[in-house]
């Protein structure tokens, strides 16, 4: 079994989305996080399996989870995810740190 890990930007958008789900939707909100966590553990197993965003990063990779893209790096043992964005957003605009190769990437 594979392990995975969330870096702060990711933990603050996860409680973002969640509390924004909750408003209307109290049980689907914890259901998500819950989808959340189980993908985070299939995927930690087998870190090549989601779709690669080269275009934006050469290792970066994701998976989406209803309207939301979990952005991760293969680790060690694992995945360290970094963002987890609404896919209607402009990835290149959110993702400029990684394209002027400013962030960490494990």
């Amino acid at each position: 079994m594979g392990y995975y890990s969330f870096s702060d930007l990711a933990i603050e958008e996860i409680e973002e989305i969640c509390e924004f789900i909750a408003q209307t939707h109290p049980r689907f909100a914890s259901q998500w996080f819950d989808e959340v966590r189980e993908k985070c553990k299939l995927v930690s197993s087998f870190p090549s399996m989601s779709k690669s965003y080269a275009w934006l990063d050469p290792d970066l990779r994701g998976f989406v989870i209803d309207d939301y893209i979990i952005f991760y790096y293969p680790a060690e043992n694992g995945i360290k995810i970094i963002r987890v964005i609404h896919g209607s957003r402009d990835l290149k605009v959110l993702f400029h740190d990684i394209l002027d190769n400013s962030i960490d990437k494990r």
